[in-house]
Order: structure tokens, then sequence, then C-alpha cells
């Protein structure tokens, strides 16, 4: 049985009535700048999708594309209103990630931050980390300090990360942003400490003195060899249990 397609009614509104909307990603200047030319070059000929909610309207698709128009100071433009969605978080949470999931995808920090203006806890934590530690480790470096995941980081995207080890983690992002402070990036650059990050996080034995084992035993390489250490997954995981795990074995 076929149901019945919902189509947005399309509006010209007031740019300055559009608001944005709790649990978007941030603003990136580059990309409104991008926005900007490509608008200057062809004109604007899309829509802006906005969720109508409690009679106000809500930016849930096409932000960058709203700043780049006020720096074109256009005052009106078309928009897609969006009248059939719940004033549930979660409801308007997913349209957002769906609709712009078309455009510039969400990457991993934009869903941290999302889950965060909702107020989950964890993710509320989660971004402070990062924001404590960005400038030394990356976005997914200090996530898998806390899921233990390489890449794909998925309760983290969907809203059901939690945090099951809070001080382990906590050191664990706190000693490898040490390493690079003292070190630098061209010696353990981001996957490498992603990957270091997974392998400690995920160890089934003593996890404190497989990480006291790392830092040893990397410190020591970086040193005596005068290079970075080994990068790419299996390098690296080679050097790791041939290096690494068995020092940990002989640390008492």
């Amino acid at each position: 049985m076929r149901t019945q397609i919902r189509t947005a009614e399309v509006k010209t509104l007031p740019i300055n009535k559009i608001q944005f909307i709790k649990g978007n990603r941030d603003l990136y200047e580059n990309h409104v700048q991008r926005m900007y030319d490509l608008i200057e070059e062809n004109g604007f000929v899309d829509t802006i999708k906005v969720i109508k909610l409690r009679n106000k309207y809500y930016a849930a698709e096409g932000q960058h594309r709203i700043e780049a128009l006020k720096m074109h100071n256009i005052k009106k433009i078309p928009c897609s209103i969006i009248d059939w969605v719940s004033n549930s978080f979660d409801e308007v949470h997913r349209y957002i990630i769906d609709l712009n999931a078309h455009n510039k995808g969400w990457n991993l920090y934009d869903y941290i931050k999302s889950w965060a203006d909702d107020d989950k806890k964890d993710y509320v934590y989660l971004k402070e980390q990062i924001a404590k530690y960005g400038k030394n480790l990356s976005v997914g470096s200090i996530a898998t300090c806390y899921d233990g995941q390489i890449r794909h980081h998925k309760l983290i995207r969907c809203g059901k990360f939690k945090i099951t080890d809070k001080m382990f983690s906590d050191k664990l992002s706190k000693d490898l942003n040490s390493f690079i402070g003292k070190f630098g990036k061209r010696k353990a650059n981001s996957k490498v400490m992603t990957s270091a990050a997974h392998h400690i996080f995920n160890f089934k034995g003593n996890r404190a003195k497989l990480l006291k084992a790392f830092l040893l035993v990397a410190s020591s390489y970086i040193t005596a060899n005068k290079e970075p250490l080994p990068d790419g997954e299996i390098a690296f995981q080679y050097w790791f249990e041939n290096a690494v795990v068995p020092f940990h074995n002989q640390i008492k």
C-alpha cells in the first residue's frame, strides 16, 4: 500500500527570521566562503530547508548558505518548510543529520557537539576533553581513548556513547597528550596516536601497565632512532605487538 509522501511548501522568508537550531553543527568559515563564492558566480538557485516549530523557523540544513547570503546582503530567501517534525530533540536531530548528509558530511566532532547540545553528559564530557587536548590530539584520537574504536565510532554518531572507565580513559588521553607535547606530531601523528589508544583501550589485561610500556618504548624508539614511530596500521601493529607488549610483560 502506498503511503502519502509529505511535501514541503516553499515560501520566501526574511533571512533574519530564520534561527539556527540547537544540535546543528558549528559554522566553518572556509565553508561559508566557498558558499559565498559559489553564490556570487552562479546565483542562488536552491532553497533553505527549515523546520517550523511553534510558529518559528529554524534552519535544519543550509546554515553556511544563510551566512553567505547575509554577506551578499540578501534580505529574503526561498525556504522549504518542514512542518511535520515533532518537538522531540531526537526527531529534529535525525532530520538535521539526514538533510545535511547530502551536502557537506558531518565530521565526528559535529556529532559530538550535537549530542552534547542535548545535554547528554558523556558527550558533554567528551567535548570538554576535546577542548582540553585538541591542540595535540585529534578528535578521533581523543574519542578512541573513550570508546576504543579506531575509525567509525558508531555509538558516538548514533547518540548511544557511554564512558565505561572514565578514570582510565582520562589517564590515557592525558598521557598521550603529554607524549605529543614532548615529541611533537611529526614523531607520532594522529593515526599513530589513534592506533595506540585503540590497542591500549582494548587490551585484555593490565591496561595501565601496557600504557606505561608504550610510553617508555615509544620514547626510547624516537630518541634512539631519531625518526617517527612506525606509521600505518599494519606497521604500527607489528611494532606494538613485538616491542611494546613484550616489554609490558617484563614490567612488575
